[in-house]
């Protein structure tokens, strides 16, 4: 099959509008009361810690890993949450 540059623009078009039906406002999603209310616990600690970058990917990592996420989630995860934060 032979790629015509009307064939590659159009490809292009669906990917992009893909994109943005995809885009997620991490600030909208409910997360359960319990959760939410120990997640501000642990975000204003760490804030209020001081650590170094090694502490702190200490933490992802085990947040990362009691989450049970495989690589390539984490990073499609991490790209849907660069993309947000551009975004904001």
């Amino acid at each position: 099959m032979k790629l015509t540059k009307s064939k590659l623009k159009e490809v292009i078009r669906e990917v992009l509008e893909e994109e943005t039906i995809n885009e997620i406002n991490f600030d909208k999603i409910k997360l359960p009361s319990v959760v939410n209310r120990f997640l501000d616990k642990f975000v204003q600690s760490m804030k209020g810690a001081n650590l170094n970058r090694m502490k702190r990917a200490a933490i992802l990592y085990k947040v990362i890993d009691a989450a049970g996420m495989t690589p390539q989630q984490l990073m499609a995860d991490i790209q849907k949450i660069k993309t947000a934060m551009k975004n904001d």
